[in-house]
């Protein structure tokens, strides 16, 4: 009797457990078809009645957990997210879910380990890798980021999202050709207006100014009011000599951003292109009423009161930039231009020191601090007071003509640095190696010229900031030192005019020309080799080995950069150096 009642318990029991189940599975299945119909509220419940019907089952928690990250509530998720975890340690899916949330709650560091942990079980997605790269460029790992979108996007070829993702990872590490080319992947496949602006920023750093205000031109038409867009058609159209389509980009930006400090000394530096000084100080008066403490407004005004001839307001107002950033080199640069170009090389020499000492590579103080010290040495001698001593000057050998170079499109340089008058060519000294002039060049080809390129966003990898203006204007320079002006035309040219100045002796104007060669054919071997010789006439060593360094990359057999580079390294102390680089060329 007692077994029977027993038999008919454990049939009883066994029924209610399976008619559980039989509920659990119908509430789950009808969740994942609501969930499928983005029905997320009535999805969730059914979620949840499954649960209270088997609480060991994953799916369940899995799924509402996707429901809860979708309609906002990721702590809620992440709670689903561990329970899952917890019935299935072994399968990637719900370490994938956490991954999500937990970049979601911005914890991409623990993201990264959760999508490591789903892949190592065997996640092999292009949702999974895009995942993780987007938590790895949260954590400003930009290449690891672009590893794994690429994997994401040979999984799936037809996702723009990922294509647009790596360009932008790329246009962060200043790939510009790359990011273009996964610009134009996503455009085929789905045209957007952020795409254009993004493309049309990367051709403007490689210095394609007419490609980038033509995907400008497609970005306002989609999105006229686009402030961002209009700021960057500006700052093309100024780097295209167009100052007055830039002023009109501007003005139309400042509409729809009036407090925009950019914007004014964008706009102030178009001005200037155009003659027009006195609209400039005022866009730069603003900016700095706009912005009391940003030390980039007060240098550029400086610029404006100095082009005026109010020299003492331009250097108070230099001042005063480095009492709000002793750390902008620009704003000691600045400063200590002014100085030479006035006359005053005792305050000149120090601020162009602390300009070098904070930016190393700043060329162009080095050419000017160059210049303050010879005319130091030269009132010193003129006093019979001692000077400082200065390294042992190179003699060069005579100037080679270049060749006649065809004819390639125009495009206008940006102004030129302060540059005394022709100096004095320095007696051959015993102790050192005679550089020779450097050789002719070849016939060049029509290369675009490529810009500067500004710093990445912290934030909004996606958007680029907007390239700043150049504020740093010098004054007007005395008859007896004013710079020449950098003539437009090709490569060639400007190579042939800066040999011509570095046998006058002109050393910063034949740098500069020098520097316009170099960038509008960047592979051109004999102008490094040119301007390292300028540099090393100027007894800038360090400027000059790194162009000698770079024709010698790109020419590995070019006999006359070895010989330069000899001079170079044997000035600057480097005897082991200048002995292996005799080797080439005696």
């Amino acid at each position: 009797m007692r077994s029977s009642a027993l038999t008919a318990c454990m049939c009883l029991a066994a029924g209610a457990i399976f008619a559980a189940d039989h509920r659990s599975e119908r509430a789950l299945k009808e969740g994942l078809r609501l969930e499928a119909a983005n029905q997320f509220g009535p999805a969730e419940q059914s979620f949840t009645e499954a649960i209270a019907q088997d609480p060991n089952e994953p799916v369940a928690y899995m799924h509402r957990g996707h429901v809860r990250l979708i309609t906002g509530r990721a702590q809620e998720a992440m709670a689903d997210a561990n329970a899952a975890i917890g019935l299935l340690s072994k399968s990637p899916e719900p370490f994938e879910l956490r991954a999500q949330i937990l970049l979601k709650l911005d914890q991409p560091g623990e993201a990264v380990k959760d999508y490591d942990r789903a892949i190592e079980l065997g996640l092999d997605t292009a949702a999974g890798y895009n995942g993780r790269a987007a938590a790895e460029m949260a954590l400003g790992r930009t290449r690891d980021a672009i590893r794994d979108y690429s994997r994401g996007i040979k999984l799936r070829l037809d996702d723009p999202e990922p294509i647009q993702h790596r360009g932008d990872a790329y246009l962060k590490l200043e790939r510009y050709r790359d990011a273009i080319d996964d610009y134009n992947q996503v455009l085929n496949l789905k045209p957007d207006s952020g795409t254009y602006q993004n493309r049309g920023f990367a051709h403007g750093q490689l210095g394609n100014f007419p490609q980038a205000i033509a995907d400008f031109d497609r970005t306002l038409a989609m999105d006229p009011t686009n402030a961002r867009t209009l700021t960057y058609r500006g700052a093309a159209h100024l780097k295209n000599d167009e100052p007055a389509k830039a002023v009109d980009d501007f003005t139309a930006a400042m509409k729809l951003t009036p407090t925009d400090v950019y914007l004014y000394l964008a706009r102030a530096a178009a001005l200037v292109k155009l003659g027009k000084h006195q609209e400039a100080l005022a866009d730069r008066e603003e900016a700095v009423r706009l912005r009391p403490d940003y030390a980039e407004a007060y240098v550029a005004r400086g610029g404006s009161y100095h082009q005026m001839g109010r020299h003492e307001e331009g250097l108070k107002d230099r001042t005063r930039a480095i009492e709000l950033n002793p750390n902008l080199p620009e704003a000691w640069f600045a400063r200590g231009s002014a100085y030479f170009l006035l006359g005053d090389y005792v305050k000149s020499q120090p601020d162009l020191e602390q300009a070098i000492k904070l930016r190393p590579d700043y060329a162009e103080a080095a050419d000017v601090l160059a210049k303050t010290n010879e005319k130091l040495t030269a009132i010193h001698a003129e006093a019979d007071l001692p000077a400082k001593p200065a390294a042992a000057p190179v003699a060069p050998a005579g100037p080679e003509p270049p060749e006649e170079p065809k004819a390639v499109a125009r495009i206008a340089p940006p102004p030129p640095g302060p540059a005394p008058a022709k100096e004095p060519v320095p007696r051959r000294s015993p102790a050192s190696a005679s550089p020779a002039e450097p050789e002719r060049p070849q016939q060049p080809k029509a290369v675009a010229r490529i810009a500067p390129a500004p710093p990445a966003p912290a934030k909004e990898p996606a958007q680029p900031p907007p390239p700043v203006p150049e504020t740093v204007e010098r004054p007007p320079a005395p008859a007896a030192v004013r710079p020449r002006p950098v003539a437009t035309g090709s490569a060639a040219e400007h190579e042939a005019r800066g040999r011509a100045l570095t046998a006058e002796g002109n050393f910063p104007a034949a740098i500069a020309e020098l520097g316009e060669a170099i960038q509008l054919k960047p592979g051109l071997a004999t102008a490094y080799n040119a301007r390292g010789y300028a540099y090393l006439r100027a007894r800038n060593l360090k400027a000059a080995i790194s162009d000698l360094d770079q024709a010698i990359k790109l020419d590995p057999a070019y006999s006359n950069a070895y010989r330069n580079r000899a001079a170079a390294r044997k000035a600057a102390g480097d005897a082991a150096g200048a002995a292996e680089d005799e080797k080439h060329w005696r």
